[in-house]
């Protein structure tokens, strides 16, 4: 007489992959997240190797921000939520493997990786339409895969499981995910979205110390960075130089030039501190001057390839230039910069700038071909070459090179150039630097 087999026993080789994969996701998204918030912070990361090879390119695509609008989170916190989880699920797979639940907890583990799977393919396709490659983001769909692959491959048979386990399994993932995912909406709420920057400012200058005093410990390290560089930089003579765009008095005791390129993610930041920092400077205390450096080899003398980032490197610095006299430069620069991602040929910058100001394509288009538009770009990239300029944003500070530390320049701002203010006093030793 036969007897009903029992169910096969998952080994511990393939419980330790799925095991190991997990955690590794959970460890590496925790990563992706603590370097995102360098990113939010005006940082600059190691995997933001070129326009291309970007990851923050891809935190702050469209896609990115739509995610983090709806579910409260970034997502990075995501790929924790989902390693945490998969860890977790295969922990209660290993205790449960001996019992009747085993099945159960088996098909969890598989329905996670299927869930794993949807997701990377989503995300890939993401990063595919932002035109940029994120490489932390393909270790993590490596370890996604691994996962997927141990648990239809490693664990026992049958290969798809029956409908009562996956009813099972899916209550499981509830069960585990749903926690997860709640207590990871803390920090997930915290952590700045694409283009906003940590609020420095209050109303009034004792709420602007107050809050100066009290920077989140990540700012600290970013504006003792700052204020070192900036203490042991050498002030260039510009005197010769003519200021054709200024935000506040020509006597402000704080005046902050800015090298930008019309397509570097960092200067997309910087910009959103600089409309803060605009709104928050005490009255008086700080003037900022925009400059454009685009990161070609020729100063654009020569028109790039249509399509191609140097035809948007130019066209975008030129079109800025074109709008200097108009009331709504700002805007200008504002527009660009948000639509960064979309800037994908000379017409669409044209779009960008005459969506703002009113002015026709035609006209615009004139300007940015002119010999007096082209000199005026020159005389930014000679302005900017005095410094040795290695990348942008270049931030000069009366006169000396610093970090864009948005802390360290209204600090200064308040302090009305004391470098040496009690804000400053309590910072943290800056990172070495090469």
């Amino acid at each position: 007489m036969s007897t009903p087999s029992s169910p096969a026993r998952p080994s511990n080789a393939a419980l330790g992959v799925l095991l190991a994969s997990g955690l590794a996701t959970a460890g590496l998204a925790v990563y992706q997240w603590l370097e995102l918030l360098v990113v939010r912070a005006g940082g600059t990361v190691a995997c933001a190797v070129n326009e291309t090879v970007n990851c923050a390119a891809v935190w702050n695509s469209p896609f990115a921000s739509a995610v983090h609008d709806a579910l409260g989170m970034p997502v990075a916190a995501l790929g924790v939520v989902w390693g945490v989880a998969a860890a977790v699920l295969v922990a209660l797979a290993f205790r449960k493997r001996d019992t009747d639940d085993a099945p159960v907890h088996l098909a969890s583990v598989k329905l996670w990786a299927v869930a794993g799977v949807a997701s990377i393919v989503v995300f890939a396709w993401a990063s595919w339409s932002a035109r940029a490659v994120c490489l932390t983001c393909l270790g993590t769909y490596g370890l996604v895969a691994l996962y997927a692959a141990a648990a239809f491959a490693l664990l026992p048979e049958p290969r798809w499981p029956p409908p009562q386990a996956l009813v099972g399994g899916a209550a499981w993932l509830f069960v585990v995910a749903a926690p997860t995912f709640l207590v990871s909406l803390v920090p997930g709420g915290n952590t700045p979205k694409a283009g906003e920057v940590t609020r420095l400012s209050g109303t009034s200058e004792p709420e602007l110390i107050e809050a100066l005093m009290n920077m989140p410990a990540r700012e600290k390290l970013m504006t003792s960075a700052a204020r070192t560089k900036w203490l042991s930089a050498t002030a260039k003579d510009t005197s010769g130089v003519t200021v054709r765009v200024r935000h506040g008095p020509k006597e402000a005791p704080i005046r902050v030039v800015e090298f930008s390129d019309v397509l570097c993610p960092h200067c997309a930041t910087f910009e959103q501190a600089l409309e803060e920092l605009r709104r928050a400077a005490p009255e008086g205390s700080l003037s900022i001057e925009p400059r454009s450096f685009p990161l070609v080899d020729d100063a654009c003398v020569k028109p790039g390839e249509p399509g191609t980032p140097k035809e948007v490197r130019c066209v975008g610095a030129k079109a800025q230039i074109c709008s200097e006299a108009h009331p709504l430069y700002w805007d200008v620069r504002k527009a660009l910069f948000a639509k960064q991602q979309q800037l994908r040929s000379a017409d669409a910058v044209l779009e960008a700038v005459t969506a703002v100001t009113g002015v026709t394509k035609e006209a615009l288009s004139t300007c940015i071909a002119s010999a007096e538009t082209q000199a005026k770009l020159a005389d930014d990239v000679a302005y900017a070459k005095r410094y040795d300029i290695r990348g942008t944003p270049l931030v000069l500070l009366n006169d000396r090179e610093t970090w864009p530390s948005q802390g360290f320049i209204l600090g200064m701002a308040v302090g009305r150039g004391d470098a040496n203010a009690p804000w400053f006093q309590n910072l943290p030793e800056p990172p070495p630097t090469e």
